[in-house]
């Protein structure tokens, strides 16, 4: 598309976007808390561009344009009455893309009551690797940046990683009023606040319970591989918190046998690392006669069929392997480490288990379509084996 007159500019190409770079010097910024170490930069305002410095361009005279450099053609000062000040923190998962503030979903939250007449004042700093463009509803609010009385006025006010900004506004409304990261589906996950005015009437509680059900809603994943020399999945039912999870294994005869295994647990922490969890395992193998199974530390199982409660919690660690530590009812203890989809190649994925019991699984799978793929592995158990991967 040619806009204007005059001679024209041709852009000049532009190299492979570093990609890898950027994300490494993402990594980098990040602590084993999952908070953010800004360097000192003390960033606001939009006036460092990540994306510049992350996935650095040729240099070029063009101007990044920024917050600061926003001024109201009129004095917006705010009337002269009390301040309420609130800091907030905005915070997520991008592991399991769970977004919140202070840590805590919309419907985890009390609303914030403030009061008709006062000043409210917002401290909002980005602990994310995501941007947040924060919108109120019913309401324009002062951006403080430098303007003095001529700051401008918006409702939407995009906050970049490791950016702190301050707004405010006056309360002249009633009734309860939306404050939310305006992309929806950060919103939908639990990025919210609800301000209520002082002595307002309550909503419905059928209202109130839809607005809570967005991050309280679950949703369920399942992958099945059939393969040669046996079936074996596992299916999830989770949401921001909670997490129901099967994994199962099912030999095509009696001495490959069969095992299930359901965990109930709940994610704990800002970065959802921790995973304490309750459970069930059931198992069946025929063994011959005299053979015994011994696992690292000595213990010995000669049933044939088990079923047993157990506990445990399960931990991810750097590069996304799960680390599994459980103790069931007869007293058997495993630990376990395992990592799903370790990319190869754009469509070429690899998987490993290992664990105490002496049990080891390494396998490949490659994409074919979003809800297939073929597969390969061998399973100390059960052999090599090869198949079809089908997941939802």
């Amino acid at each position: 598309m040619w806009l204007g007159n005059g001679i024209r500019q041709l852009a000049q190409p532009l190299p492979p976007l570093k990609y890898f770079e950027g994300m490494k010097m993402m990594n980098g910024m990040m602590k084993m808390n999952g908070n953010l170490d800004d360097m000192g930069m003390q960033m606001s305002l939009q006036k460092m561009d990540m994306n510049t410095v992350m996935y650095q361009e040729p240099l070029t005279d063009l101007v990044t344009l920024n917050y600061s450099m926003l001024r109201s053609p009129v004095k917006t000062t705010l009337p002269e009455a009390t301040v309420k000040e609130l800091k907030f923190t905005l915070t997520g998962n991008m592991n399991r893309y769970v977004w919140s503030i202070n840590n805590r979903t919309v419907s985890e939250s009390e609303k914030i009551v403030i009061k008709k007449g006062e000043n409210v004042r917002l401290i909002l700093y980005n602990n994310s690797m995501m941007r947040h463009p924060m919108h109120l509803h019913g309401h324009f609010f002062r951006v403080l940046n430098g303007q003095g009385e001529y700051a401008p006025l918006k409702n939407t006010l995009d906050i970049m990683p490791m950016e702190t900004d301050t707004l405010e506004f006056a309360g002249t409304e009633s009734g309860d009023w939306f404050f939310h990261c305006h992309i929806l589906y950060h919103m939908m996950s639990g990025m919210g606040r609800i301000f209520q005015y002082e002595d307002s009437p309550p909503n419905p509680a059928q209202q109130m319970k839809k607005v809570y059900a967005d991050d309280r809603m679950f949703h369920f994943m399942a992958q099945n591989d059939f393969a040669s020399n046996g079936n074996d999945g596992e299916a999830m039912l989770q949401n921001t918190r909670w997490n129901l999870q099967a994994e199962w294994r099912l030999g095509y005869n009696d001495m490959h046998g069969y095992e299930v295994e359901t965990h109930f647990g709940r994610y704990i922490g800002p970065m959802q690392r921790l995973l304490p969890y309750v459970g069930i395992d059931w198992r069946y193998r025929k063994l011959e006669h005299g053979d015994v199974e011994k696992n690292l530390f000595g213990q010995i199982s000669t049933k044939n069929e088990r079923r047993a409660l157990c506990a445990g919690v399960q931990y991810t660690l750097p590069m996304l392997a799960v680390l599994d530590a459980r103790i069931d009812t007869d007293g058997k203890a495993r630990i376990s480490l395992m990592r799903d989809d370790v990319r190869i190649t754009p469509r070429l994925r690899f998987g490993f288990m290992v664990n105490t019991d002496k049990e080891y699984m390494g396998g490949l799978r490659y994409v074919l379509t979003s809800f297939m793929g073929v597969s390969a592995h061998y399973d100390s158990d059960m052999g090599f084996g090869a198949g079809i991967t089908l997941n939802y």
